[in-house]
């Protein structure tokens, strides 16, 4: 009897050592023998079916008798299935933000795994956990993306199977609201802010009561203090970073 993995064939080894010397293969599957089943050490393919059953028997029955009755022999052949590895879907984080949460799978002949990185990153717990969580490296921040390779373990007769998924590193917003000022409290304070990085673009707020003219999106708005502002003497206006995806917020004041 052999254990075999799905992707393989069956080299068969049939002795008929008295007799004519003559046999011929049969299946309970639907595979099929190569050259023929009349040649003692044939191959078998396994079909889809005897793959899904998990095994097939193959019997071997000696041909040329004579007077002499048939005699058959019986090999089982056990059918281990490949591993199927899935890494999950890529993922795009921010240089400010970097953990990734994995979420691997293998089924199949195997439930377990390990996790690679061509980078110089962590995995938490351990790089054994499918759902580890991975950290990058300032190498993998610099180079902007790593791949991460999942490889089945526990294979038994079967290969390994991997598979890839890629982790972009997008690079954090960087916010300046530009200097302090001093205005006339009749006069309207020009703004020179500059979001670059993972944005261009950000938005003003006030702790105060004033106005941003066209609007607080706008990187180089003008500020009308309010009477509150005027009377409290000071208002400290914020610029912070907007559409920054996976990164955490960023802002100057």
């Amino acid at each position: 009897d052999q254990t075999i993995c799905s992707n393989n064939t069956v080299v068969l080894n049939g002795q008929i050592p008295s007799g004519s010397g003559t046999g011929i293969w049969t299946t309970s599957g639907t595979g099929t023998f190569t050259p023929n089943n009349t040649t003692l050490n044939a191959t078998y393919t396994p079909s889809s079916a005897d793959i899904t059953n998990g095994s097939v028997s193959l019997i071997l029955t000696s041909t040329g008798n004579g007077v002499c009755p048939a005699d058959a022999d019986t090999v089982l052949i056990i059918i281990s299935p490949l591993a199927v590895v899935n890494a999950g879907p890529s993922q795009t984080v921010c240089a400010n933000n970097v953990q990734a949460v994995l979420a691997g799978t293998i089924s199949g002949v195997t439930s377990t795994g390990q996790w690679s990185t061509s980078g110089t990153g962590t995995f938490a717990p351990n790089n054994t956990t499918l759902n580890s969580t991975y950290t990058p490296s300032p190498g993998d921040i610099t180079s902007g993306s790593v791949t991460l390779t999942l490889t089945s373990t526990a294979n038994g007769v079967c290969p390994a199977v991997t598979d890839t998924m890629t982790i972009i590193i997008t690079p954090e917003p960087v916010v300046t609201a530009g200097p302090d000022q001093t205005i006339c409290s009749t006069s309207p304070a020009q703004l020179n802010g500059n979001v670059t990085g993972g944005s261009t673009t950000g938005q003003w707020s006030s702790s105060g009561t004033g106005t941003f003219a066209p609007n607080n999106t706008t990187l180089n708005a003008t500020y009308t203090a309010s009477a509150a502002d005027i009377t409290a003497g000071s208002v400290t206006l914020t610029l912070q970073a907007t559409n920054i995806g996976t990164c955490s917020p960023v802002n100057d004041v």
